[in-house]
């Protein structure tokens, strides 16, 4: 289906080429020299709502993002999010994408009510969505075994429906795209590396628009539904698999970080581990046919969690930099805690590691 809210041009649309989007991604944070735009007020609020607002409060925010929480005089709540990095025309794509994805009408999935932007400070006006994270779930509530079940089935309709052609493995784009990863190889893992696209140069797989963004933390399961938050900001396009492999290697991190954290909690463990199959399963039973084929199903998976890696290597790298030679993007909380910023880039080369064995045993 090709998506009628396309832009036009924008530097981070990409086919398949997610390294090198991170990288101009980087270029963005290094050349952003404070562009802060002012909180919303509530006349402004009032006058795009068409409602009387109570409250304004900052929520969250990142280097890219303010997310506020707008309490209305009814007793109401609206969520707000605020582009501090991006354009006039991204905060237009993102409004159309709701409308997009509710239009698609796919059971179990709700897609938070679009009200109105505000352009002058780069500000979009969405439902407030209620719910548990399936983030949060993983931790707390067994729920996250049904949960990610509907995920799985959720992430296959959408892909039916987005599907532009099914091709062999663009490997030659993804091979250039994993060279400029941010990370040294040894010899074992180039010849690793250089077999599994070889193995899958061959394998037919679903091509168009990709989420990019499909994990655990945006969506919120409530009553045997899911809302799907945060819409894409641009069109990526690429393999449809990039999108089951960023669901699938998040949760498996919550399973790693519960196990450090709670090493006894077995019974929790037990629940996420069962949230992975059950994930899996929603996906896969949801076609009649699945691309790649069975026989190279989870080495694809394991190729795109490895890109995956090696882009939230490239963006950690540049959280870090910045903080350390104290560029003003970097001021107050927008780019996380300086500590667990340079903590997560060995957690991340060890997870790399792993990524390379688990290719070494999917490889015949």
């Amino acid at each position: 289906m090709k998506d009628s809210a396309q832009p036009a041009h924008d530097s981070y649309a990409t086919d398949c080429r997610f390294i090198q989007a991170a990288q101009r991604r980087v270029e963005a944070m290094r050349s952003n020299e404070g562009d802060f735009l002012e909180p919303p007020v509530l006349s402004e609020l009032e006058e795009a709502l068409g409602q009387r607002v109570q409250k304004c409060e900052l929520q969250g925010e990142n280097w890219r993002n303010r997310i506020y929480r707008i309490e209305l005089a009814h007793g109401g709540v609206v969520l707000a999010k605020q582009l501090v990095v991006g354009t006039d025309a991204i905060l237009q794509y993102q409004y159309e994408q709701l409308r997009v994805l509710a239009a698609l009408q796919i059971a179990g999935l709700r897609v938070p009510k679009a009200f109105g932007l505000l352009h002058a400070k780069r500000l979009l006006l969405i439902e407030f969505a209620p719910g548990k994270t399936i983030e949060a779930l993983a931790w707390t509530s067994e729920d996250v075994v049904p949960a990610c079940e509907l995920a799985g089935k959720i992430l296959a309709r959408i892909q039916l429906a987005r599907t532009e052609s099914i091709c062999p493995m663009p490997v030659e784009v993804l091979e250039r795209d994993l060279a400029a990863a941010p990370w040294r190889l040894s010899l074992r893992e180039k010849k690793i590396l250089q077999r599994t696209l070889e193995r899958l140069a061959a394998a037919k797989v679903r091509m168009g628009q990709v989420y990019y963004d499909y994990k655990p933390a945006n969506l919120l399961f409530q009553n045997n539904e899911l809302f799907l938050v945060d819409p894409p900001d641009v069109l990526w396009w690429g393999v449809h698999l990039w999108d089951f492999a960023c669901f699938h290697s998040l949760m498996r991190r919550h399973l790693w970080r519960l196990s450090l954290r709670r090493p006894y909690d077995r019974h929790r463990r037990r629940s996420i581990r069962q949230s992975l199959i059950a994930f899996d399963r929603g996906y896969r039973t949801s076609f009649t046919k699945t691309h790649p084929e069975p026989a190279v199903f989870a080495l694809a998976v394991r190729l795109f969690e490895l890109q995956r890696n090696a882009v939230l290597m490239t963006m950690q790298k540049a959280k870090v930099t910045l903080a350390r030679q104290k560029m003003p993007v970097a001021s107050g909380k927008r780019l996380g805690n300086p500590l667990a910023n340079r903590l997560t880039l060995p957690l991340l080369e060890i997870e790399k590691r792993w990524l390379f064995q688990q290719l070494a045993r999917e490889l015949p």
